[in-house]
């Protein structure tokens, strides 16, 4: 019994060094967290963990020693029933002899087995315990390194896998990569804002944007093997997290300047994974063709907006805030995401060869049949709710919306909407189920002049989200896949998913390529996808340069696009100009006009085009790539009068069964 108890004693001290151990681990990985997000405390947060996980590491060592002595004292415990159970027959055969009364030896001998068979029991399952939770345990660098004798370079936790090489690099060269990011931002945001902007708001735009003294740090750096010897993939994810000085300009519709607003973004913090692919590989110095960026899922960014004392107090920041927080939450931060891309020309095209393959491009489309909505819940307090349903896969692309149910918790539609897909292994369907108000009564006693009716009369209220990954559904083209997905209250960009306790959505999902899709000729509604490549010979409007800022305007079903201008260039060339028109009719003709860009005066017309959808419906799976002659302006000289002006363009005709508009 006193060697039990000494045994006892040291199972006790293994569980204190365990629990030691575990908190050192969760000590270690917090100091971790904090120094990554904190520049001014790198040299303390560098000792301490250091520090910590030298403790650790020791901990460890002695982790697979002691368990290692656990697992010869099961042999102990062997040798110890083999003792008690040659007691127990020795003291049979002694009372045997011996012992005259029955009943004594029988109480003798069923004490000793009992008593004997429980102590032996409860110790040789504390072995156990003990033993499982030993080797249960992570032995950390210097007990792998004291079971293996030498550890492999993949199993190295050194500084150059937490990448503090390229994160140096990066801090001293941020000052200047902080203003390229800047400006880029503005470059691609601003107008963005500008298009999405509600019609209360006259201009919005960056006051002040710098992200501050604090870089973005990388955390890990993956190159994965896809079997792709065309490419290289390089997996970077990295975070940020400081004080930036974002400050936005924001004037109203009523009052103008006297109105303007300039909210600031406070506590940002982001995170996130960015994907590189560098193609094509050639065998010229830097090795490859073309860098293409693009993050894999909508990064996490946590801000606040303060608006401080906006004119029209809390009233019309509010309505501001209404709008521009789910914007940049969402909208803003799917602006690159995957398949949303950034091509970086490399190597000229000589070398290269077309590049227009990198380029985000539609590879076909789903058909979603809405079925019905279950277990929805109530909204109205004096009824139940309004359902209708959003669907999109582009958080920046087209979207889908169901008809209104009302007074339903459990709404049939059985409706079907198409939606294009551009990368159908990587990209999800996203459904939003909002409920429609009459009347907000929360706003209807409240003077609100900006936002004004529309937050009063037929508003909306989110009911949940939910997201249906492609990638399973695009492996079997043309077949109907059913799906009921759960709604949830979490945000799209949640690791975890939006979540559930929300009701759920019925859907048939069905996946067609492009060139699977049929009945270019016969249905009547479908989407008209234009890519402009090249103009030629354009005429001469700024005669003093001898050149135009050529630009050209679409217009097809009363909706007008426009290219980006090229400047200085008579026979320009657009790398990523994609236009879409989704759900128009096929007997819908397209308009093509070129401009010359006048900044201080009126653009000036320099030739135009008409082309009936039903020319392109008719052509080879609705798919036609040419040189179409433009009608010059004739006040314009030409460069070449011996050439005509010719744009080139695809124009692709995707037609969409069971669809009416």
């Amino acid at each position: 019994m006193k060697r039990s108890k000494r045994q006892g004693g040291v199972s006790d001290d293994h569980g204190r060094i365990s629990s030691v151990e575990s908190r050192e681990e969760i000590k270690l990985n917090d100091s971790r967290v904090e120094v990554s997000g904190m520049e001014g405390e790198q040299g303390r947060g560098a000792d301490s963990t250091s520090a910590s996980r030298t403790a650790v590491e020791e901990s460890g060592v002695q982790t697979v020693m002691i368990a290692k002595s656990n697992i010869q004292g099961s042999k102990i415990v062997a040798s110890f029933w083999l003792v008690w159970l040659t007691l127990v027959v020795s003291a049979i055969l002694h009372w045997k002899l011996y012992a005259s009364s029955e009943l004594l030896k029988s109480v003798v001998v069923g004490m000793i087995v009992g008593f004997g068979g429980t102590a032996m029991y409860y110790q040789n399952q504390k072995w156990k315990d003990e033993r499982n939770q030993r080797l249960g345990m992570i032995p950390g660098k210097k007990g792998t390194q004291f079971l293996l004798h030498n550890i492999p370079l993949w199993l190295s936790f050194s500084d150059v896998e937490k990448m503090e090489w390229l994160n140096s690099i990066i801090r001293q060269a941020w000052p200047f990569y902080d203003k390229a990011i800047c400006d880029e931002i503005k470059h691609q945001v601003e107008p963005m804002l500008d298009e999405y902007r509600p019609s209360f708001i006259r201009k919005i735009s960056f006051q002040k944007l710098t992200f501050g003294d604090s870089p973005f740090r990388i955390e890990a750096i993956q190159v994965p093997d896809k079997g792709d010897s065309e490419s290289i993939e390089i997996d970077v994810g990295f975070r940020w997290s400081g004080d930036a000085s974002i400050f936005l300009a924001i004037e109203l519709m009523a009052g103008g300047s006297a109105t303007r607003m300039v909210p600031k973004v406070t506590d940002l913090a982001v995170s996130g994974e960015a994907k590189i692919v560098l193609s094509p590989l050639l065998p010229e110095i830097p090795g490859f063709g073309a860098a293409t960026v693009s993050l894999m899922t909508p990064p996490l960014v946590k801000f606040h907006l303060d608006f401080g004392a906006a004119f029209g107090g809390s009233l019309s920041a509010k309505a501001v805030k209404a709008w521009l927080d789910p914007f940049l939450r969402e909208t803003f931060t799917s602006m690159l995401v995957w398949p949303r891309r950034i091509v970086v020309p490399i190597l000229p095209e000589e070398k290269t060869g077309p590049l227009l393959d990198l380029y985000m491009r539609n590879k076909g489309a789903i058909e979603v049949f809405v079925k019905s909505g279950n277990g929805l819940p109530r909204m109205d307090k004096f009824g139940s709710a309004d359902p209708f349903l959003e669907l999109f896969v582009d958080p920046n692309g087209d979207r889908e919306t169901t008809s209104k149910k009302a007074n339903t918790l459990n709404p049939i539609w059985e409706e079907t909407h198409w939606l294009l897909v551009q990368e159908p292994e990587d990209q999800f369907l996203h459904l939003k189920m909002f409920d429609v108000d009459m009347v907000n009564m929360k706003e209807l006693f409240r003077v609100n002049l900006v936002k004004g009716a529309a937050s009063v009369v037929g508003s909306t209220d989110l009911i949940g989200r939910a997201k249906v990954s492609l990638a399973n559904i695009s492996a079997n083209p043309g077949r109907k896949n059913t799906i009921k997905a759960p709604l949830g209250e979490e945000e799209f960009s949640n690791p975890a998913g939006c979540g559930s306790g929300r009701g759920e959505v019925s859907l048939e999902i069905t996946y067609w390529p492009l060139e699977l899709i049929k009945g270019h000729t016969s249905e009547p509604i479908g989407a008209l996808l234009v890519t402009l490549i090249e103009a030629s010979n354009m005429p001469i409007a700024d005669i003093v340069l001898g050149t135009s800022d050529v630009y050209v305007k679409f217009s097809c079903a009363n909706i007008t696009k426009k290219s980006p201008v090229m400047y200085m260039e008579c026979s320009p060339k657009w790398d990523d100009c994609k236009l879409e028109w989704f759900k128009i009719k096929r007997q819908s003709v397209l308009s093509v006009k070129v401009f010359d860009y006048d900044k201080f005066s009126k653009d000036d017309l320099l030739g135009s085009v008409k082309i009936p959808l039903d020319d392109i419906a008719h052509a080879s799976m609705g798919d036609i790539t040419k040189s179409w002659t433009i009608d010059p302006v004739p006040e314009y000289a030409l460069p070449d009068r011996t050439k005509p002006c010719t744009l080139t363009m695809r124009l692709q005709w995707v037609p969409f069964k069971n669809v009416t508009l």
